[in-house]
């Protein structure tokens, strides 16, 4: 079956379904989440980069989902079109390349997503066609992350998610960012300050567009040379990434000033990044408030291993 019959087929049974509810239940096409109680401890597995991968179930297939904390909605593989797992959305998700150019997506819902014991429903989706049609898996955004509370416990390899905020235990440093939102963080390099997006769903350390003034201005006053050259197709057509990677005596991140740190600085990197090739030296606390006065928190904890 074509993809365009299938998409035909299942956008007419998404109608009729609809149809058949009451006028309540379908306002209810916007997310909602499962009630739980207390806590539910899940294991993860992480990669070479500390990224953190959460097994989760869509219908009769258990996968491997990517806890990212920058993009906003849940990421998947084409492999769910061809299980009939996603309905079709009524709006499009629109992205902007470094170049300027725009990217538009069909946005999709999944009626039913779990973690552990929390279940998530009718979640906001999209295809991602980069992930590889042979793998079912995908990526989680903060329009899931901000519904709950999220503890990354580096030390056993265990994420607890809870409906109440966590206490920190061994603070290393406190992160307020604005409620549902993706957290940031200033950092001092050569007396340039710059914001920088905290996001667990990256391998990097410090990474730096080249794009932006910091960039320009590493380059410029280290006299970098490029350390290599990578050609890719996953995100667009074909992209030529120029890195450039330094140690810098010294930078302040968070107000927090911190020694020989790794940067790398990369020409098709979107903006200035903080991945788990720093935050997955710590324990990491994600407290979302759901009040409008109150902001929501990323906490950075010693760990018990350093």
């Amino acid at each position: 079956m074509s993809t365009q019959n299938l998409f035909t087929k299942r956008t007419f049974t998404f109608i009729f379904t609809v149809a058949c509810v009451p006028l309540l239940c379908l306002i209810t096409i916007l997310p909602t989440y499962a009630q739980t109680k207390g806590t539910t401890k899940v294991p993860f597995k992480k990669d070479r980069f500390n990224r953190i991968f959460l097994p989760a179930k869509i219908d009769q297939d258990t996968v491997s989902l990517l806890f990212g904390t920058y993009s906003k909605t849940l990421r998947l593989t084409p492999y769910f079109l061809e299980t009939q797992s996603l309905y079709p959305g009524w709006g499009r998700l629109t992205t902007i390349d470094t170049k300027g150019k725009r990217h538009s997506k069909t946005l999709f819902y999944l009626p039913k997503l779990q973690i552990g014991s929390v279940k998530f429903r009718n979640e906001e989706a999209v295809v991602n066609q980069a992930f590889p049609d042979s793998v079912a898996t995908g990526s989680i955004g903060t329009l899931m992350v901000y519904q709950y509370n999220w503890k990354i416990d580096n030390d056993r390899n265990e994420m607890t998610i809870s409906k109440a905020p966590f206490a920190a235990e061994r603070t290393f440093t406190t992160i307020s960012y604005k409620n549902n939102n993706y957290p940031t963080a200033v950092v001092n390099i050569g007396n340039i300050n710059s914001e920088f997006v905290l996001d667990l769903g990256s391998g990097a350390g410090f990474q730096v567009s080249s794009r932006t003034t910091l960039g320009r201005s590493i380059i410029e006053d280290l006299n970098l040379e490029p350390t290599r050259v990578v050609t890719s197709n996953i995100h667009t057509s074909k992209s030529v990434d120029t890195i450039y990677e330094v140690v810098v005596p010294s930078l302040v991140f968070n107000g927090i000033t911190l020694k020989d740190q790794k940067v790398t600085i990369s020409s098709e990197a979107p903006h200035n990044t903080i991945g788990t090739g720093f935050l997955g030296n710590y324990n990491v606390i994600l407290n979302n408030s759901k009040k409008r006065k109150v902001e929501s928190a990323i906490i950075l904890e010693k760990r018990l291993v350093d």
